[in-house]
């Protein structure tokens, strides 16, 4: 069951993912650097996670709300990590995909 959930939480955030670097074309880096900087950033974020956890969770008043405390800094996170590598990925296939870009025009005749 902790697989299924481990699973479908993945597929769920990836699938946000990707609607978000659809919907929001505006926030997509420029660069190829600024897409590695937001993986970067994503990822100390995301390894933050646990420190923040461990400090806020003893101090709440009941321990009934700790899963969605868990969750309410988990999904945004791990939304952001998906999000910059998404914007990475398109980043480094917009680079160097396969489609010639200038250079002299080639006729069919030579």
């Amino acid at each position: 069951m902790k697989v299924m959930l481990q699973l479908a939480m993945f597929i769920g955030l990836g699938a946000v993912a990707v609607w978000a670097y659809f919907r929001f074309p505006r926030l997509r880096p420029g660069s190829l650097l600024r897409a590695a900087v937001h993986v970067a950033v994503s990822f100390v974020g995301f390894a933050l996670v646990p420190a923040a956890l461990s400090w806020l969770l003893p101090v709440m008043n009941s321990p009934a709300y700790a899963p969605y405390l868990v969750l309410a800094f988990l999904i945004p996170t791990l939304t952001y990590v998906l999000l910059s590598w998404v914007w990475l990925i398109a980043r480094v296939l917009d680079l160097f995909g396969g489609t010639p870009r200038g250079g002299h025009h080639v006729s069919s005749k030579s």
